[in-house]
């Protein structure tokens, strides 16, 4: 967001649905007991064929919203920085709430943006 602001560049919404079906990843054992201790990120993610491939499977919904507006503002404060980052979340939201009907998979689920 900040970056948009000092350079004026409109920001775009997006979601998509389904980017966590189509690879597997090894949340348990000796990596994640390793990351953990290391504070650094080891993992194994697997696919089709048990290689880093994409599983064909797996329904994926891409959605965009319409852009925001971002003026040129060289140096924001903190303040513009909160006010559009909570503009872009407020659409992503919109747009998790409008289309997860459309994958089953996401149906019943909540968008939790941290």
């Amino acid at each position: 967001i900040k970056l948009s602001l000092q350079t004026g560049v409109d920001i775009i919404p997006v979601y998509l649905f389904g980017n966590t079906t189509v690879l597997s990843l090894l949340k348990t054992g000796i990596l994640a007991t390793l990351s953990r201790r290391l504070g650094i990120s080891l993992t194994y993610i697997w696919g089709k064929w048990y290689l880093p491939i994409p599983r064909n499977d797996c329904k994926l919904l891409y959605v965009c919203g319409q852009p925001i507006g971002i003026p040129h503002i060289p140096n924001p404060t903190q303040e513009d920085i909160d006010n559009y980052h909570t503009m872009y979340c407020e659409q992503v939201q919109r747009l998790f709430d409008k289309y997860k009907g459309k994958v089953p998979e996401y149906k019943h689920k909540k968008l939790h943006i941290m």
